[in-house]
């Protein structure tokens, strides 16, 4: 089965239901479908709370747990020795949350869905949107 990462903003638009680029949405049918599996980088959650406290989000960690309870697909990808490993390789990126997404793709070995130019741009992993 395939498998993709989110990343934080992508699972925002995800769960508001906005409409996303052609790719990343064909991604999320086949995982709202059970064919393909997503996994949610630990990241996420803590940049959920930290978004909601400063009000530039409504989407937290009690929505994230819904969505999980609703698509066995979906799952929360602990924060492992393997990513810690990615992480140290990936000095350049400056944007820590970035890191961490980008790490936690390279140590599952899957793209990350993400609109992120600059993510896209680093050619670290593989990035599917359009």
């Amino acid at each position: 089965m395939k498998t993709y990462v989110f990343d934080t903003h992508t699972f925002v638009w995800y769960v508001q239901g906005r409409h996303l680029a052609k790719a990343a949405a064909r991604v999320l049918r086949d995982i709202d479908a059970g064919r393909s599996h997503a996994w949610i980088p630990a990241i996420v959650p803590i940049e959920l709370s930290l978004l909601r406290e400063c009000a530039r989000c409504t989407i937290g960690v009690p929505e994230l747990e819904a969505t999980m309870a609703r698509n066995p697909e979906i799952q929360l990808l602990p924060l492992d020795l393997a990513q810690a490993r990615e992480f140290a390789l990936l000095a350049g990126v400056r944007d820590p949350f970035d890191r961490l997404v980008i790490a936690a793709a390279r140590a599952v070995r899957s793209p990350l869905l993400t609109a992120d130019d600059a993510i896209a741009a680093t050619g670290l992993v593989p990035v599917i949107w359009d």
